[in-house]
């Protein structure tokens, strides 16, 4: 699922378009957010010594800032959001601008996670069309932007995998079926 997320984002991609992959475990929603260069260069200062490069010692001191965007402009209702300090990006030179930099998030609940009402506003501050594609459990794929900043009820249950093998065993035989049928280029070989 993850290529279809991928290949999504390339289709939309024209303004501002971030991804993220959400992981639900009882309590605890993990949320990885892949982000251009560009677009959290816009959000504060990267290169604190103005060399040209981000290095490590520099998005240790950024994070907490870049941590505080995400919190406030990605919701998750019921839930406390928290940076992960220990996901350091590498060293990122500003000129590559399209770069993509890994930070996550921790989102936890008093409660557990069973359905999900997620709110975002990400780089809403920003001129264009700003959208963000996030990739949930299951596979299920939402896309937010300023017309839809909210998705509710999204279900954080994995899909089980009794599932997932029948309804592949039903596309096998659904394929078969169908290659089978007079006029099927199939048949006809």
């Amino acid at each position: 699922m993850t290529a279809a997320l991928t290949a999504l984002t390339l289709l939309l991609h024209g303004d501002s378009v971030s991804s993220s992959r959400i992981e639900v475990s009882g309590r605890e929603a993990r949320v990885t957010f892949t982000f251009s260069m560009e677009d959290l260069a816009e959000l504060a200062r990267l290169d604190l010594d103005r060399d040209g490069t981000v290095e490590p010692e520099e998005w240790t001191q950024v994070l907490p800032a870049l941590f505080s965007y995400l919190g406030d402009r990605f919701r998750i209702d019921g839930c406390r959001s928290e940076g992960d300090p220990l996901l350091v990006p590498p060293a990122t030179t500003l000129k590559d601008r399209r770069a993509p930099v890994t930070l996550r998030m921790r989102y936890v609940s008093a409660g557990p996670l069973d359905r999900l009402r997620i709110r975002c506003d990400l780089f809403h501050e920003h001129e264009g069309a700003p959208r963000h594609v996030a990739e949930g459990p299951g596979g299920r794929v939402m896309v937010f932007d300023r017309e839809r900043p909210e998705i509710d009820g999204f279900s954080a249950a994995k899909p089980s995998r009794a599932w997932m093998v029948g309804g592949s065993v039903a596309a096998v035989i659904l394929a078969a079926v169908l290659l089978s049928r007079p006029g099927s280029r199939a048949a006809a070989a």
